[in-house]
């Protein structure tokens, strides 16, 4: 069984295999997000594991900061991601803990899903459809000729074999609090290693 630094390490993994590759399909196709976007993280319903969030959890805690989260997180009334930061006008916003934003967060907009016809769908979002039309229309196109892109389910599939019982849906700030309550219990009677800078 892996120890917590450990599956926190195999998620920073996952996520940096997932990364380059949509780094490579972003170079290959000039799809790409608008900058100051945020409007897909404006979307109250998105659920998540706690496993993607222990990298956040586990740096919370590192800063002293982790029972303090948890704490605004329990008295959140908010449906909004905990980490989010809208900007005043109705278009844009920003990540504040984007180094660890979860899966779902790094997926939406440049991985594809499974149809019933075993087909890959791309899955992205409406400005990307409309202000980049022409990229996306051939992307749509090398999808149905066969380009390889990351797969929604295969990437949750490799986070869910790290640790099975982390990787329940729920509300994305109620994941991200129970994520803290993973550190936090592991940490209770043990001592952290000072991270390395």
């Amino acid at each position: 069984m892996k120890s917590l630094p450990e599956k926190v390490t195999a998620v920073k993994r996952v996520y940096a295999r997932l990364d380059k590759e949509i780094d490579t399909l972003q170079q290959s196709s000039g799809i790409h997000c608008l900058s100051g976007c945020g409007e897909c993280c404006k979307k109250p319903d998105i659920e998540c594991t706690p496993l993607e969030f222990l990298p956040l959890a586990l740096e919370l805690f590192d800063e002293g900061r982790a029972e303090q989260a948890w704490e605004e997180l329990q008295n959140n009334s908010q449906s909004l991601c905990y980490v989010f930061r809208p900007h005043i006008t109705n278009f844009g916003g920003m990540c504040n803990a984007y180094p660890n934003r979860g899966l779902i967060c790094r997926l939406f907009g440049f991985t594809a899903r499974t149809n019933k016809e075993g087909q890959r769908e791309l899955v992205t979002c409406k400005f990307i459809k409309q202000e980049q039309a022409d990229d996306y229309g051939r992307l749509v196109e090398d999808l149905k000729a066969g380009k390889k892109i990351p797969v929604m389910s295969e990437y949750y599939t490799r986070l869910t074999s790290i640790d099975p019982t982390l990787a329940e849906f729920y509300p994305i700030n109620l994941a991200i609090q129970k994520a803290l309550e993973v550190v936090m219990h592991y940490y209770a009677y043990r001592r952290r290693k000072k991270r390395r800078e």
